[in-house]
C-alpha cells in the first residue's frame, strides 16, 4: 500500500517527506513526474510549464503517470497536491496548520512565494486567496473539494510538532489502517486545543489515573484520550475530555485524535468559559503541562472543512 500526502500551503510537507525517506519510504512528488515528462518531450521544466498554461493534454499527462505510478508501486509517498484522488488506493493524508502560522512560515522561508507579500500578516491573506482559487480550479477540473476533509483518512496537524513527530504519526496510523481501516481521523496539537476548564476544577485523582494511562503507552505520540471539541472563531475550545488531555499533555504527547467536532453558534458557551480564565489559571496550567498557550490560545483556523467528517 502508499501513502499519498497533501496539505495546506505551509503546510511542511517537504520535510515531512523527508522524514518518512528516511523511514525507508521512496518519495514521489509531482515535480519528480514533471521533470521526467518534460525529458521525455525534450523540453526543460520551464519550457513545459509554460506550454502546460495552454496544453491540458500536459496536466491530463501528469495525472495519467500518477495512477500508473500508484498501480505499479508499493510502500511509496506520492507528494503531490492531488496524489490522493489519482492514487485512490492509498493512505491519505492531509497536513493542517493554522492559517497565521503558515503564513509566518512562508514569509520567514524566503523564496518566490514569500517575496509577493509586504509582511506575514499579508502573507495570510494571500494563501487564504490562493487556497480558495485552488479550490474552484480543482472542482472545475476534476469535480472534487479539495478543501473537504472526508477526503482523507487521516488529517495531522503540523502547528505544533516537528516533522520527525508527524512522520512517526503518520506510519503508526499508516500500519494501523493497513491492519484494520478507519473512518476519517483527526488529529490536533494538543497545544492547540483551549481549556474551557480551570485546572482547580479538575479531580486530581482521576487526572492522576490518567497520566498512569497515558505512561503505559510508551512512545506513542498521540493522547489516549479522544476528547470532543466545539471550533469557533480560530479556536478549538475541549468540550470533553479536559483530564486525559490534561494528562497526556503533563506527560509530554504531542497529538490528540478527536472524537468529535461540533460547529461554533452565535452564543459558545465555551469560549466565554475560555475567556474567563485568568492569567494565574493559565501560569498554573502551564506548571502543569509544561507549556503556555501561545497567543491565550487563540489562532487563525484551517483552512479545511471538517463538516461531512
Amino acid at each position: 500500500m502508499n501513502i499519498t500526502i497533501t496539505g495546506n500551503l505551509g503546510s511542511g510537507k517537504t520535510s515531512v517527506c523527508k522524514e518518512l525517506k528516511q523511514a525507508g519510504f521512496t518519495i514521489v512528488s509531482a515535480g519528480d513526474i514533471f521533470r521526467q515528462i518534460a525529458e521525455e518531450k525534450h523540453m526543460t521544466v520551464i519550457e513545459l510549464n509554460e506550454a502546460a498554461k495552454s496544453d491540458r493534454s500536459i496536466d491530463d499527462m501528469l495525472d495519467q503517470r500518477s495512477t500508473q505510478l500508484g498501480q505499479q508501486m508499493d510502500h511509496t509517498v506520492f507528494d503531490s497536491r492531488l496524489a490522493w484522488h489519482f492514487v485512490p488506493d492509498s493512505f491519505k493524508v492531509f497536513l493542517l496548520v493554522d492559517s497565521k502560522e503558515a503564513a509566518n512560515r512562508v514569509y520567514a522561508g524566503g523564496g518566490r512565494s514569500a517575496e509577493e507579500y509586504r509582511d506575514a500578516q499579508e502573507t495570510e491573506q494571500g494563501l487564504r486567496t490562493r487556497a480558495k482559487m485552488e479550490q474552484e480550479r480543482f472542482a472545475g477540473l476534476y469535480g472534487i473539494d479539495y478543501y473537504d476533509g472526508s477526503n482523507y483518512d487521516l488529517i495531522i496537524e503540523s502547528s505544533c510538532a516537528t516533522p520527525a513527530q508527524i512522520a512517526n504519526e503518520i506510519i503508526r496510523n499508516f500500519n494501523q489502517y493497513q491492519t484494520q481501516p478507519f473512518p476519517t481521523k483527526v488529529e490536533l496539537n494538543i497545544r492547540r486545543l483551549c481549556p474551557t476548564k480551570k485546572l482547580s476544577d479538575i479531580e486530581q485523582d482521576r487526572l492522576a489515573q490518567c497520566r498512569a494511562q497515558e505512561r503505559q503507552e510508551g512512545g506513542t505520540l498521540c493522547a489516549v484520550c479522544a476528547p470532543c471539541i466545539r471550533m469557533h472563531e480560530g479556536c478549538n475550545y475541549i468540550t470533553d475530555g479536559h483530564h486525559g488531555i490534561f494528562a497526556a499533555a503533563a506527560e509530554g504527547k504531542v497529538f490528540a485524535r478527536i472524537q468529535k467536532i461540533q460547529a461554533g453558534g452565535a452564543q459558545t458557551p465555551e469560549a466565554a468559559r475560555f475567556l474567563q480564565l485568568s492569567q494565574e489559571d493559565f501560569a498554573q496550567l502551564a506548571q502543569k503541562l509544561g507549556f503556555l498557550y501561545e497567543d491565550g490560545g487563540r489562532h487563525s483556523g484551517y483552512t479545511l472543512d471538517f463538516s461531512k467528517i
